[in-house]
């Protein structure tokens, strides 16, 4: 009996066995931001609409909402997030420069916020959409 499962054994390790060791790509390859990202632009909680655009500097923005584009390297396009609801929003792999354009009533202005919960910046209500460079934005406040 022992001879049997002493076989199968090292067929086993035999079978998961490799020859060479792994090796790291070349240290001069270069890796864009966009590729390093491998995973789309996210926000939690889920927005109220979301919808994908050739280009972010064109983005169209229902009434009553904040609208934000990030490109997505994963489709070679801008996903524009309505965020209509009232609450803080947390973003993930906003990378680069993508717009938004506040759309909201009433008023009210939204706030992005950095990793450690400073404020960068206050949007008002208003229509034009606007560059942004989302790297330091970890979320958004839309009212």
């Amino acid at each position: 009996m022992w001879g049997t499962l002493g076989t199968l054994a090292c067929l086993t390790a035999a079978a998961f066995a490799t020859t060479a060791p792994a090796q790291a790509a070349p240290a001069s390859a270069p890796v864009s931001v966009q590729a390093a990202a491998a995973e789309p632009p996210s926000v939690w909680p889920k927005p109220a609409k979301i919808v994908h655009v050739p280009n972010a500097a064109a983005i169209t923005c229902e009434s009553g909402n904040l609208c934000v584009a990030a490109y997505d390297a994963t489709k070679g396009d801008h996903v524009v997030y309505y965020l209509y609801y009232c609450t803080t929003y947390e973003l993930s792999n906003f990378v680069g420069t993508g717009s938004y354009r506040n759309q909201q009533t009433g008023g009210a202005t939204a706030r992005f916020y950095g990793q450690s919960g400073n404020l960068l910046t206050s949007v008002p209500a208003g229509g034009s959409s606007n560059a942004y460079n989302w790297n330091p934005v970890w979320s958004i406040r839309n009212c």
